[in-house]
């Protein structure tokens, strides 16, 4: 196993290797990037399955495990797969990142000129990376290609928030209808490592990719029954994925803010306007208890919102200027044999 590695967000890229078409062969080098999280006892039947599904498609292929430092004994299933199949990889993460984290952590790592990144719970079905694969083949125009799910086999507010984050995807990126981001996808060399060159401390894939390239694709695959454990999506994190995805992609909560300013200003001239005729007229003998104490709970919680919204950006600022590392690598498993590319 290497010594631990300290993965920055300042490190220099390593060289963009030459296109698949440029090699001449479509896919010489698959890499499947799975980060995993307590979830050791179906991670050999997860790796065979996917060796098989990928043998038929390229002549060599990688598979790389990114374990979010799991608090149970996944790393060391992770470590002893490493060792009994050289194609299986390993990395440990010092402390838990999150999903997008860690993903990007096997990205840096990875060295196909294909990159595929999936769940490890097997909801993405390694039998259908054929399709997207498939898709990139078809389409040599085609930078990403997302596999989409007719029928998700999750809890509604799970569905719910999906339905909200592509909503605030095509929105922000003005994406073609049809188009709709998962985490099961396939990605070219160069979508990588465009996506690694950014140096966000927020990262959010869906942000990074489609801000990367607009040439993007999305196809029906089968969303399979999760293996074994629960997901770690609840509703606080899957609302938590959508504000985060708001404030990555776009400036709309602070333009939201000053909409409401700007109608609560207006608001407030016409109602001055009008208490001061209705005063002028005479028609106001007693002062307003209601309307004051109304329009002091209107505007102390549009300021308060208008704050609230200002600190969560001054904050990510400074998370940005700290120069925090996205990730620690504790330890690996396997021969990467090329340098990470973070």
């Amino acid at each position: 196993m290497a010594s631990a590695t300290l993965s920055t967000t300042d490190a220099p890229l390593a060289p963009t290797r030459p296109s698949s078409r440029e090699q001449g062969d479509a896919f010489a080098r698959i890499s499947v990037v799975i980060p995993v999280y307590r979830s050791g006892r179906w991670l050999g039947d997860l790796a065979q399955a996917i060796a098989d599904a990928l043998r038929p498609q390229c002549r060599d292929y990688e598979i790389i495990f990114v374990d979010d430092s799991s608090p149970d004994d996944t790393w060391e299933e992770v470590a002893a797969l490493a060792r009994a199949n050289p194609k299986v990889k390993g990395l440990h993460l010092m402390s838990n990142e999150g999903q997008t984290k860690a993903t990007l952590c096997g990205l840096a790592h990875a060295s196909g000129d294909v990159v595929i990144t999936m769940d490890d719970d097997f909801q993405h079905a390694p039998d259908e990376m054929h399709k997207l694969l498939a898709a990139l083949r078809e389409h040599p125009d085609i930078d990403c290609v997302h596999g989409c799910f007719e029928e998700k086999k999750h809890v509604l507010y799970r569905n719910l928030g999906s339905r909200l984050v592509h909503k605030i995807n095509e929105r922000a990126f003005r994406l073609p209808r049809g188009v709709t981001s998962s985490g099961f996808r396939a990605m070219r060399r160069p979508v990588v490592d465009a996506v690694l060159a950014h140096r966000s401390l927020n990262p959010a894939l869906p942000v990074l990719i489609f801000g990367s390239t607009r040439r993007v694709m999305s196809i029906p695959v089968k969303h399979a029954v999760r293996r074994g454990g629960r997901s770690n999506y609840t509703l606080a994190k899957q609302f938590r994925l959508a504000f985060d995805d708001i404030c990555n992609a776009t400036m709309a909560p602070l333009r939201a803010v000053s909409a409401v300013g700007l109608v609560a200003c207006g608001l407030s001239m016409l109602l001055g306007i009008y208490y001061g005729v209705e005063f002028a007229m005479g028609n106001i003998r007693q002062p307003g208890f209601v309307t004051i104490v109304l329009l002091l709970i209107f505007f102390s919680g549009t300021i308060l919102l208008a704050l609230g919204i200002m600190g969560e950006y001054m904050a990510r600022v400074l998370r940005e200027v700290s120069r925090r590392p996205l990730y620690i690598v504790r330890e690996s498993a396997g021969d990467f044999g090329v340098s990470p590319r973070d």
